[in-house]
């Protein structure tokens, strides 16, 4: 059996998710490519997103891993009275690794009846999937160069026991992107208030993956950035510069920093006065 699963965030609790995690927004959402089980093919849950500065929090929810990780809602008839989880698979390790795919494998878990599949847990940034293998190895294509990524196996059994998950093996892919995003349009004021304004501006390509924009103070003196747009999951691009003074001019540019580090030239400047004063 294959299937996949997506979440945006993740929490401390029942799967031992990476350090760092906390409480914050989730969207989980369920597909299996190839079902084994009689259960609808999709099933999602979502939870309200917020971002403190330029990183998302990052939430792990024991309710929204639950519906990650639970597989079949019921166990089939001839393993009901199977209540014994397989051991836990042996370490995650690296078979091959390319700028964009990696092969994983692990010592198989044992159980009383025997192990049916494996679930890979892979977290991304705030991104997360769930992999089925029947097997005790995995490649996994499609990860994006540079990016840091986060693996874990889990063993199930007939009858949907599961066992602990292994430690988190990180790994960071290798490098593969040297070209920056293109520089955004030059942005225009969508509000002007009397101490903050918020920007919008055209959006930057880029040959892999936009991450981020910043926005920098190019009237201040070495031009701070000082707004936000993250771009996992995409947030559009607009900011809200906050903390300005009443009836003062600032000149503001954008520029883009994809996922391997590479960041644009600055767009065009745009000269905005705040109102009152």
């Amino acid at each position: 059996m294959t299937g996949r699963a997506v979440l945006s965030g993740a929490a401390n609790g029942a799967i031992g998710v990476p350090a760092g995690f906390s409480a914050g927004n989730i969207s989980v959402t369920i597909n299996p490519l190839v079902s084994m089980e009689s259960e609808a093919s999709m099933r999602t849950a979502r939870w309200p997103s917020t971002r403190t500065g330029g990183a998302l929090r990052r939430a792990v929810v024991v309710a929204a891993l639950a519906v990650l990780l639970a597989g079949s809602a019921g166990a089939p008839a001839h393993a009901t009275a199977d209540t014994e989880a397989p051991t836990v698979p042996g370490p995650v390790t690296i078979v091959s690794i390319t700028t964009t795919a990696i092969e994983l494998t692990w010592a198989p878990a044992t159980d009383n009846v025997g192990v049916t599949r494996y679930d890979v847990i892979q977290f991304t940034t705030d991104v997360g999937f769930v992999h089925n293998t029947a097997t005790n190895s995995i490649k996994i294509t499609g990860l994006r160069p540079s990016s840091t990524q986060r693996f874990s196996v889990r063993a199930r059994d007939a009858a949907n026991n599961v066992s602990p998950p292994t430690p988190w093996l990180p790994v960071t892919m290798p490098p593969g992107d040297n070209q920056p995003p293109t520089a955004p349009g030059t942005p225009v004021p969508h509000t002007v208030g009397d101490t903050l304004v918020v920007l919008t501006w055209p959006r930057s390509t880029d040959n892999i993956y936009v991450a981020l924009y910043e926005v920098l103070m190019v009237s201040a003196p070495g031009s701070p950035v000082v707004a936000t747009a993250p771009q996992h999951p995409p947030t559009g691009t607009t900011a809200r510069v906050t903390g300005l003074t009443p009836g003062k001019t600032y000149t503001f540019a954008v520029r883009a920093r994809d996922d391997a580090g590479n960041i644009s030239a600055l767009s065009a400047p745009v000269t905005v006065t705040t109102t009152g004063g």
